[in-house]
Parts: structure tokens; C-alpha cells; sequence
């Protein structure tokens, strides 16, 4: 009586529950539909400060995820209003909510030519967005006068909204020659020196022109100098056109040879000489973006310093990434998929920082599964043993799917090195003692695929051993057809195994599943064909196969009658090639390949498919194609060399010392460039003029004194 009164008792409570969770839920409605109603009666009425009230109801309704499209043509409205800040919150509304009211926005379109020229650069901003927003070829005229208008604008701002202006307006147009008409207004703002500005056009350029490298050539030095001052987001636009402009303007550095012959033995800097020092000075501006606390910008960065920089320099994008792997699980992914890519090519890029790849219990399972991937890659003679043991230790997860995939994964740090097989042999058969259900069916296969390397030892003989007592235990239909299609293959080496697992198998040969009656089957005939036991039970196992409902298992039973009951000699005679044929080394497909098809830090990169309007990195240029470097001097301004601001940025942290010295070395030789003869003569006298007046002042009161 006591339990049912508990379970009536717990019954009222969730019932209570769910009462109280639809009184909130009622209320919040409620409450809802009484601020629609306000803000109704607040824009309809005549006082300009209460409709003011009103946007700014609607407003907090919107930035709550809340549906406020029917106040469109009510607030279309506003903004001519005289009250400016009704007309700042009418044009954040239309931005949103500009197709929702397209009939009556079209109309204001003047309204908004005439804001314009308003004296506020917000106002300018919201107006030239707004207009942009209205997804009308009706307005593209008005918009393209309207950036044509802007792009000479004293404010930042307003040129940056203009900049993603052009980005909608280009989305509208039908052919490449209307998109070709925003290009002077495009470089005017990529030209200009102001980052906010730029930082709007690089995106833009981005949309509409990613290969007119033409665009950057004057303002590639100045790009790099000023990447750190961009927002992140423009960061991330500037670095991947900038390894766009990489591929195209630079020489491959991976393909820069080296003399060794010639080189001093202590020279550092062989291979660094003949690399382009524009080059150098976009990776070293890149590293800067490292510490950025942007995810996209560190992926952005590291991708360029991939693709761009020489290989002896690659080992700088190890902690970046790492540092991603403790953000966000989401976060954790895309570091760990472009982590793995670069460890496919470079893996002693990731060696000294093994330990960061280890699996942690808060770890979600794509997260786990990426780190066993990387961790073979990474497993070596010297580690197998650090890496073996933690392989052993993720197999008793309580996850079945990254406990089998952990088993799977040392089989693939075996078979990628044969030195440690019989390592891994030990711990996978300590291992098969303790496990059960799906993660044993994955150990014995591991174990068999291991064993098929014939490697003839004693541990072979063990195993065998233990593979066929583990045979009544394992379920899985896999699993156990391959015990018997290993313990068949070295029949010849191990003759003791086979005839007591076929006894086995005849019990229960009609309640097996048809692929291990058909491995069965096979097995019993290479017992039959080898002559070493007795040949009744295998015989015994063709007969009841030929009988057998499955017409799959019945023509393999009576094609192995067939060939061991020949009278041919022809036949005969190659039963053992048949039945026995030379096997390779089974190898483990790996599916790291996949990733270097797409460019890192792009969706297609992380779902390893081609995504919808993926485009992948150009190749790099012919060494006959390549421009001049005296594209990219600036006039009155002196090329300089930045070999060694990128020494300064390559070290790790035992090279941050004395740094500060080579920074003061490079900023005194900047402003030397910068300032002419006569404007070290004028700054010199005025030095001059002040030491006298200081020693004036000084005779002065030692005279009063």
C-alpha cells in the first residue's frame, strides 16, 4: 500500500508541475499580447514622443526573438518623423523588417536619400543600410548613387556601411558588368587609411572580387602593419585574402631548394634569404592574430601560415590550435579537424603537445573519436607505449561507440608500425579477458587483422589460442567469422586449432548466421584439402551447408564438394592455391586523405564534403607569372627589409627575450624613412631651442639663489 500511495503521490506532483508550467507559459503570453496591444495604440497615437515610445517597445520585442512584422507599414512612417531618435529606431527596424513592408519602403526611398546629407554619420550609416536592405532591383540605381555619395564621407562609419552596401547590391545583380560598376568605389575605400573604413572593404572584396589582386598591391605593406588595429571579423576577411594574394604574388617556399654545399654550416637563415621579404612580413603579421581571442581569427591565421609560410616554419600554429581545444566543444571540433590536417603532413608539428590530445570525460564523442584519429597519426616507436595505454584505458568507456573506436584505434597504431605489434598484441589480449559484448567483437577483429601479418612468432601461437576459447563467447557475426577465417589461413603453420573449432561450429551449424556458416564452410575445406586430421566432421559440415535454405551457402557447399571430390588432375593440384592464396598485409583505410581536399577553416573542411558555394584555394602561381615586388612599393616611401621583425615573431617563448631591443631598432628605422632631411633639420633645431631655454631657466635660479 505504501508504494502505490508513493506512486499516486508522485503522480500529483508532476501533475502540479505541468499546471504550473502552463500558468507561466499562459502568462507569458498573455503578457505578450498586451505589449502588441501597447505598442499599437502607442503608434497610432498623434504625439510624437509617445510613437517614439512605441518603436522602442517594438524594438525590445524584436531583440527578444519575437515576431514584430506587422508594425512594418506603421513604421515605415517614422522616418520622417521630427524626432530624431524615432527616426534612428524606424531605420534599425527596417533593416530587419524591409521585405515585410517593400510596397511602402520603396516609396520613402527619397526620405532616406535626403538623410544623406544629415548632419549625424548614424544617421548617414542607417540610411545608406537601409536602402541596401530593400531586396528590389527597383532601388539599385538609388543605392549605387548613394555609395557613389558616401564613398567621399568624412566618417569611418558611414564608408564602412557603404562598403557592406555594395555587398547587397551586388547580390542583386544580374551579370558580372553591373558588379563591375561598384569596383571604383570599392578601391577608393580599400585605399583608404582609416581601419574601419577597410575593414567594410575587405569584405566586400571578398564578395565581389576575391582574385583582383590588382586592388591590393598598393596597400599590401599597409595591410600587414595595420592588421592587428582591423575588428576580428575584418581580420578574418584580410587573412584569407591575403593567402588568396599569397598563392598568386609569391613563390612556393616548400619549393625552395637549398644549396647545402654552399650554405655555412651555422647559417640559420639559407633557406629564409631566398624567400620574398613581403612574404616574411605577412606571416610575421599573421603570427600576431595567434593571440587574438577570436577563434575564426586564429583558424584564419593558421590556415594562412599552412598554406603560405615555408615548412620549417609551420610548427608556430601548434599552440594557437591547442589553446582552441579547451574553448567550446563546437570550438574544440573545427581546431581538432584542422589539427588533424596539418598532422597528416607535418605530425612533429603536434609531438611535443601529445599529451593535449588525450580524451577527456567532458569530451563529446565526435571531439573523442577526431583525437584518436590524430593520435594515430602521432603514435610512433617511442610513444606507442604512453599511447597504448591510454587506447586500453578508453576501451572500458562506458560509451560503446568510442570504446570500440579506441580498440579500432590501436590496430591502426600497429598496423602504421610494425615495431610496436607485439605491444599492442599484449595489451589487446589482456584486453579480449575483460571485455564483452560489442568492444570484444572489436578486439578479436583487431587481433585477427593483426595476426594476418604472419609474422610467425610465439605470441602468434597464443593468440590463436585465445581467439579460438573466446569463440563460444563472442556473439557478433563479424567477430566470430573472422576467428575462423584466420584460424583457416594458418591452419598449414597451426594445425591444432582448426578441427576442435569446426567440432564447435557442427553443434550448432544451422542456428549460425549465414556469413559464418559460409566461413565455416571454407574452413572445412581447407582441413579437408590439407590431409592432417580427420575428414569426417568436415565433410559432415559440406553436407549439411549443401542442404542449407540460403542459396548463397548451399552453391558455396556444393562448389567445395565439387573441387575436393574432383577426379582431375588439373584441378586438384591447385585446390591448396585455391584455398589457400597468397594474402597481403591488410591495411587500414584512412580517412585523413579527405580532409586535404578542401581548405581548412571552411565548412566543407569540417563535414569532409564540398558544401554549396565552397571554393577552394587557388594553386600557386607559375614562377613566369609572378609580379614584379615593385607593385607593392608605395611612392615617397623607401622599400624596406622585414627579415627581422619575422625573426622577432618565430621563436617561442625562449626567444621572447630581447625583443624589445630589435623593436626599437625597427621603429627608429621606420621613422628615418618617414622623415626627410628637412624634417630632421626642422625637429633638431627645435631640440636645440629648448636645451638653451632649460639651461636658462636653470642659470636663473642658481642666480636667484
Amino acid at each position: 500500500m505504501s508504494n502505490l500511495g508513493s506512486i499516486g503521490s508522485e503522480q500529483i506532483e508532476q501533475e502540479k508541475i505541468q499546471q504550473a508550467n502552463a500558468i507561466v507559459i499562459d502568462s507569458a503570453q498573455s503578457q505578450h499580447e498586451q505589449s502588441l496591444e501597447d505598442a499599437r495604440t502607442c503608434m497610432s497615437n498623434r504625439d510624437v514622443n509617445i510613437r517614439t515610445n512605441g518603436l522602442k517597445m517594438i524594438l525590445a520585442m524584436m531583440s527578444k526573438g519575437h515576431d514584430v512584422s506587422e508594425f512594418a507599414p506603421l513604421v515605415v512612417q517614422e522616418v520622417a518623423s521630427p524626432d530624431p531618435v524615432g527616426r534612428q529606431l524606424a531605420y534599425v527596424y527596417l533593416n530587419q523588417y524591409a521585405d515585410d513592408a517593400l510596397d511602402s519602403i520603396v516609396l520613402a526611398v527619397n526620405t532616406f536619400q535626403r538623410s544623406l546629407t544629415d548632419s549625424d554619420p548614424l544617421m548617414r550609416a542607417l540610411a545608406i543600410k537601409v536602402m541596401s536592405s530593400i531586396r528590389s532591383r527597383e532601388t539599385i540605381p538609388a543605392v549605387r548613387d548613394a555609395i557613389i555619395q558616401v564613398s567621399g564621407d568624412a566618417s569611418p562609419y558611414v564608408k564602412k556601411a557603404a562598403a557592406f552596401a555594395i555587398i547587397k547590391a551586388a547580390g542583386l545583380a544580374e551579370d558580372e558588368t553591373e558588379t563591375e560598376e561598384y569596383l571604383p568605389s570599392l578601391e577608393r575605400f580599400i585605399n583608404d587609411e582609416n581601419p574601419i573604413t577597410f575593414s567594410g572593404a575587405i569584405a566586400a572584396y571578398m564578395a565581389l572580387c576575391p582574385d583582383n589582386i590588382e586592388l591590393l598591391h598598393p596597400r599590401f605593406r599597409w595591410i600587414c602593419q595595420n592588421l592587428p588595429k582591423l575588428d576580428p571579423w575584418a581580420q578574418v576577411f584580410t587573412l584569407r585574402a591575403m593567402t588568396i594574394y599569397a598563392r598568386y604574388c609569391f613563390k612556393n617556399p616548400a619549393t625552395t631548394d637549398v644549396d647545402e654545399s654552399n650554405v655555412a654550416f651555422w647559417d640559420e637563415n639559407a633557406q629564409k634569404d631566398q624567400i620574398s621579404s613581403d612574404l616574411l612580413l605577412l606571416l610575421s603579421a599573421a603570427k600576431k592574430c595567434f593571440l587574438s581571442i577570436n577563434p575564426a581569427v586564429v583558424l584564419a591565421a593558421v590556415s594562412l601560415i599552412f598554406y603560405s609560410a615555408p615548412p620549417s616554419q609551420i610548427s608556430c600554429v601548434a599552440r594557437p590550435l591547442i589553446r582552441l581545444f579547451y574553448d567550446s566543444q563546437l570550438t574544440a571540433q573545427i581546431a581538432l579537424t584542422t589539427a588533424l590536417t596539418i598532422a597528416t603532413v607535418y605530425p612533429h608539428v603536434f609531438l611535443p603537445h601529445m599529451n593535449h590530445f588525450f580524451v577527456r570525460r567532458s569530451d563529446l564523442t565526435a571531439v573523442k573519436k577526431l583525437k584518436l584519429r590524430i593520435l594515430t597519426v602521432l603514435a610512433t616507436p617511442e610513444n606507442s607505449d604512453q599511447i597504448l595505454c591510454e587506447l586500453a584505458m578508453y576501451s572500458g568507456s562506458s560509451d560503446l561507440e568510442f570504446a570500440t573506436a579506441a580498440v579500432k584505434t590501436m590496430g591502426k597504431v600497429s598496423n602504421n608500425n610494425d615495431v610496436i605489434i607485439p605491444l599492442c598484441l599484449i595489451k589487446l589480449l589482456k584486453l579480449m579477458n575483460h571485455s564483452e559484448g560489442a568492444v570484444l567483437a572489436e578486439v578479436v577483429l583487431v587481433i585477427a587483422h593483426i595476426l594476418r601479418k604472419n609474422r610467425k612468432t610465439d605470441d602468434e601461437s597464443h593468440a590463436l589460442k585465445l581467439l579460438c576459447k573466446k569463440f563460444i563467447t563472442v556473439k557478433d557475426p563479424a567477430a566470430r567469422s573472422a576467428v575462423l577465417s584466420i584460424v583457416g589461413d594458418m591452419h598449414p603453420i597451426h594445425p591444432e586449432f582448426a578441427p576442435v573449432l569446426l567440432k564447435c561450429i557442427a553443434k550448432h551449424f544451422g542456428e549460425e548466421p549465414s556469413e559464418v556458416r559460409l566461413q565455416a564452410l571454407t574452413l572445412a575445406a581447407k582441413i579437408f584439402s590439407t590431409g592432417k586430421s580427420d575428414s569426417k566432421i568436415p565433410m559432415y559440415i559440406i553436407q549439411l551447408g549443401m542442404r542449407d535454405q540460403e542459396f548463397d551457402v548451399r552453391d558455396r557447399a556444393r562448389f567445395l564438394d565439387a573441387l575436393l571430390t574432383t577426379s582431375s588432375k588439373n584441378i586438384s593440384d591447385r585446390v591448396q592455391h585455391l584455398l589457400f592464396p597468397e594474402r597481403k598485409a591488410p591495411t587500414w583505410t584512412s580517412n585523413e586523405t579527405r580532409f586535404m581536399n578542401y581548405q581548412i577553416g571552411t565548412l566543407s573542411h569540417l563535414f569532409e564534403r564540398e558544401v554549396d558555394g565552397y571554393e577552394g584555394l587557388p594553386d600557386w602561381a607559375p614562377e613566369d607569372q609572378l609580379p614584379d615586388e615593385s607593385v607593392r612599393y608605395v611612392k615617397g616611401l623607401k622599400p624596406t627589409s622585414y627579415e627581422d621583425d619575422f625573426n622577432r615573431d618565430d621563436g617561442d617563448d625562449e626567444n621572447e627575450d630581447g625583443g624589445n631591443d630589435g623593436k626599437k631598432k625597427d621603429d627608429a628605422g621606420d621613422l628615418n624613412d618617414f622623415f626627410g632631411d628637412e624634417e630632421k633639420e626642422y625637429y633638431s633645431e627645435i631640440i636645440e631651442e629648448e636645451e638653451e631655454e632649460v639651461v636658462e631657466e636653470a642659470d636663473g635660479e642658481e642666480d636667484q639663489e
